[in-house]
Order: structure tokens, then sequence, then C-alpha cells
């Protein structure tokens, strides 16, 4: 029994099936009249493709039926097979379409219980760099578990960023003037630090300059940590050159299932990126604790030795912003500045439970001159 493209809410799945129709009528899966039709063996193929990256799973607690498990990775189906009965049974035709009796493999029983291919029998790319994570700060001679064949997979989110981009940096504090004006932070005083000032930050050791900047004004405030009522002064950067950056937060083109050789390969690529990209912008748990910056300083040193300028990942402190770790600081230079005071801020917070402090903390003194690094 053949089925439409009605049937499926996948882009290039829809098209496919349009592609190789033959006839016109009615589906019987999902009741469409007068659509186009094709038969199932022509979509074999491809689900197989598909259905490579999972196996039968070792027990009840470690499966899921297949159909909901493709749906929840690939959004196969379309709302018109709202009946579940409906999706196994496609799956399952699909899947057996082709099926031939004399190559000792069985056929798919969609109504069993699967699990990804990769939950069982290896250790993942993504597992091996969390275990790194975990194991670096305590012994930073802790190899880095990444080939040199990875920055082949670096081309997929890689970016030029064009001379004369503006970006954003900002420090605290400001020059006191001599009739009690403001005045902000210029030039140099916003660059990178001196190497004897450059402390330790979430891409570079003690002692080594590197450019933090963001791509927004707001990312750039949030992350020089003001408190309320603190003034900000802020530099806007312009790149003297065209930037080779490593874009975390880049959504690069969706993997198709259907198409894509070495499925499995690059679900677990686009997954280590992914952990990449959250380990650059997850949040620091203490302000003395170096620790925490170690593996973010071995990727951004393996990243640096691929010959990128520099990378872009997620603001841990602006949600929606984004930032920038230019290697050499001197690819962009500080045009104007401006002082900005601190009018808002916004907290959110989870118990850890533990008993909250008797006293409040007092707010220290507003900086003015000391060279204060963004701790991004």
């Amino acid at each position: 029994m053949p089925c439409c493209p009605n049937c499926f809410v996948h882009p290039w799945l829809k098209e496919h099936v349009q592609h190789v129709s033959k006839t016109q009528g009615r589906c019987g899966y999902c009741d469409s009249e007068d659509v186009p039709l094709a038969e199932l063996r022509e979509l074999a193929s491809p689900f197989h493709n598909m259905l490579s990256m999972y196996v039968v799973a070792d027990s009840f607690e470690s499966g899921e039926p297949l159909v909901s498990l493709i749906q929840f990775h690939w959004e196969v189906f379309d709302d018109a097979l709202l009946d579940e009965d409906a999706r196994i049974k496609l799956l399952q035709n699909i899947a057996n379409s082709d099926w031939d009796d004399d190559d000792g493999e069985p056929k798919i029983n969609a109504g069993e219980l699967y699990s990804p291919l990769g939950d069982r029998l290896h250790t993942t790319h993504r597992e091996r760099w969390e275990e790194f994570c975990s194991e670096v700060r305590e012994n930073p001679n802790e190899p880095l578990p990444l080939e040199e064949f990875y920055v082949e997979d670096f081309a997929h989110l890689e970016v030029h960023v064009a001379a004369t981009t503006m970006l954003y940096r900002a420090r605290r504090g400001f020059h006191p003037g001599r009739y009690g004006e403001r005045i902000p932070f210029r030039g140099n005083e916003l660059a990178a630090p001196p190497i004897k000032q450059a402390i330790a930050g979430r891409a570079n050791p003690d002692g080594q300059r590197i450019l933090y900047c963001a791509d927004q004004q707001r990312t750039a405030i949030a992350e020089a940590r003001p408190p309320l009522g603190y003034y900000v002064s802020v530099g806007t950067l312009r790149l003297t050159r065209e930037a080779r950056i490593l874009d975390l937060t880049y959504d690069a083109d969706e993997i198709n299932p259907f198409v894509t050789e070495s499925l499995k390969w690059h679900v677990e690529i686009r997954s280590l990126l992914a952990a990449f990209a959250e380990e650059m912008s997850r949040p620091l748990e203490r302000d003395d604790d170096k620790t925490h910056y170690v593996p973010c300083q071995r990727l951004a040193a393996f990243v640096r030795d691929a010959r990128y300028d520099g990378i872009r990942y997620p603001s841990a402190l602006n949600p929606d912003g984004t930032n920038v770790v230019l290697f050499d600081p001197e690819i962009a230079s500080v045009t104007d500045s401006k002082l900005v005071r601190v009018t808002d801020l916004k907290f959110e917070y989870e118990e850890e439970g533990i008993e909250e402090p008797s006293e409040y903390l007092k707010a220290s003194p507003q900086p003015t001159g000391k060279n204060e690094e963004p701790r991004l």
C-alpha cells in the first residue's frame, strides 16, 4: 500500500515522496484524498540509512519504541498520522518493503524497543570530552581527547568575519574628571591587558594576552558583571582584517538522516561541538577557582593551533548574546567609547540546600583606574 507526502513532516522526505510518485489517489495511511502516491520500496533505502542509528534494546529499561525514537530525533511523521499504530505500521512496512529472506537479516519489528547505537557499544566523542573536563581540573596533564581530523569537522562551524566588523568590550569604572565629571576609559584602556596583568580566563592561562569581546553592547556590559548603579565604560572595536572564527553558536545545516553518509559519525560530531559550546558558556561556580577554565583553555589552544583567529560562543550572563574571543589582540582596535550606568539587574536562582547568610554582602567600592579584565 503506497503512502503520500502528507504522511511526513520532514521536508526532504515530503519532497522525495513527491519526486518518486507515479500515481495519484487516496493514501491508505493518512486518508488524504487526491494526493501523489509513492511505492514504499522507493523509501526503503533512505529509511535504512536513518535506522542504522538504532539497535534492539538490551532490556525494557534501556529501550523505547522505535517510532518514538525517530520522531523525537528527526521529526519524521506528520500529525496527520496521529495514531501511533498507524505510524508503526507505515514505518515497519517501509523498512521491510525491500526485505530479502536470502540475506539472513530478520524483518524489522517497529513495535520492539530500540536504543541509539552509541548508547551501549562504545564511548561517544562527547562522553570522552565530558570525562576529560571532569578529570583535567584535577590533573592538568590529562591528554586532550581531540584528534587532528576533528579540524575537518570544524569547517561546518567556520565563519569568516569581515574586516571593519564592529564588536564591543566593557570595563567597570571610569576616570573622575577635574570638575566631578565622569570620563569613560578609552583606547588601550579598553584593549586586552598587558601580559603582566593578563589573568587566566576562559580561553587563556595567566600571562597570555587575548581579547575578549561581544557581538552586542548589552552582552559586553553583562559580562563585566557590574552591580546595580555601577558605571561601565563600553568600547566599540573594529576588526582590522578578516577573522576566521570557529562559531559554536552557528546553527549549521541540519543533518539529513535519510541521505547523510556515515550518519552516526556526523551525529556524534555535532553533539561534541554542542558540548564545546556548553563548556565555553558555562558560568563560573567561584571566582577564585581557576581550574574551572582549564578544559576551555585546552580547547582554545587546540582551535588556535588549527589556525583559527578566535571562537564565538554563547554568553553565560546574557542568554540571548554571544561572545567572541580573539587570539591576537591586535586584530581589533578601539574606535570610541561611552559611559553607561546599570539601572536594572535580573537574577534567577535555585537553592543548594544551605542556609542563607545572616548578613547582606556589602557592595565593593566603585573602581576607577584599575584595569579589570571582564570574566568571560
